[in-house]
């Protein structure tokens, strides 16, 4: 990968994490069949990719490394805070797969999971994402509470020093 496009793909990277801290907001039930929305803020994890090349695998914590070249199959591996006030109230973890370093804005195009551990259950999402700022994924099931959940989810990264962002899931009844 040409290094101009490598420190592109490393600066975005750092925001690539699925979970984190809370810009505040209460769930909102609307009652029976309707929509169901959770809002947290996030705090993002430190940068962690699994580089996987032709030498083996090597651990990657710093997106500005000078050897970040991303490409198919590396991960992404992120366990972050889930906030409401500023007080953290869940977590989420889980891993991005690259599936193509392509010629385009934004350069990566990858394959998520994430599991969210909220106080009366979990809930899991998966999807195609890429490294923008905004990733929209699906709800694809959960415990507890969120037993038979589905819907979607938006990670929105901030982009701002302190490393966070919004998580908005939509739940939608049936």
């Amino acid at each position: 990968m040409r290094k101009p496009l490598a420190a592109a793909v490393a600066a975005v990277l750092g925001a690539v994490a699925l979970t984190g801290a809370s810009v505040g907001g209460d769930s909102v039930d609307r009652g029976r069949g309707h929509d169901r929305t959770l809002t947290f803020d996030v705090q993002f994890s430190g940068f962690f990719l699994l580089d996987f090349g032709p030498d083996g695998v090597r651990e990657v914590t710093s997106i500005t490394d000078p050897d970040l070249s991303p490409s198919r199959g590396d991960q992404i591996v992120f366990e972050d805070a889930l906030l409401r006030g500023g007080r953290e109230v869940g977590a989420g973890g889980g891993t991005c797969t690259v599936t193509a370093v392509v010629p385009a804005d934004p350069p990566l195009a990858l394959a998520c999971q994430v599991s969210y551990q909220l106080p009366d259950g979990q809930i899991t999402a998966q999807g195609r994402a890429s490294n923008a700022p905004v990733k929209t994924l699906a709800v694809v099931g959960g415990t507890g509470r969120y037993v038979g959940a589905s819907g979607e989810l938006v990670l929105t990264e901030l982009g701002n020093e302190e490393n966070t962002g919004r998580l908005v899931i939509t739940l939608t009844r049936r």
